[in-house]
């Protein structure tokens, strides 16, 4: 049976790995973090105006989309070209 150089980097790593000392946060931080995550969990969402829920409803509906579909339109388009070029329909770049 043969000895695998990687398994035995791998061995040598996680020898050292496992004689790290354990790091954990104290109990004080530990309970400021806690306190911060449970109020920004429990705080209440601003408000939002109504011109601007609606500015965003049109974006999301209608000018994302068409800006997305216009996107993938002109690099369809290009990865045409470029294939009607490569293969000499269109001449030569």
């Amino acid at each position: 049976m043969t000895v695998d150089p990687d398994d035995t980097r791998e061995d040598d790593v996680l020898a050292r790995l496992t004689g790290l000392p354990p790091c954990d946060v104290s109990q004080r931080r530990s309970r400021q973090l806690r306190r911060r995550c449970h109020a920004m969990l429990q705080a209440q969402p601003p408000a939002k105006s109504w011109s601007w829920t609606a500015d965003e409803a049109l974006f999301e509906r209608t000018i994302g989309p068409a800006i997305g579909a216009a996107w993938c339109l002109v690099y369809v388009i290009e990865i045409v070209r470029r294939t009607a070029a490569m293969y000499g329909h269109f001449g030569t770049r």
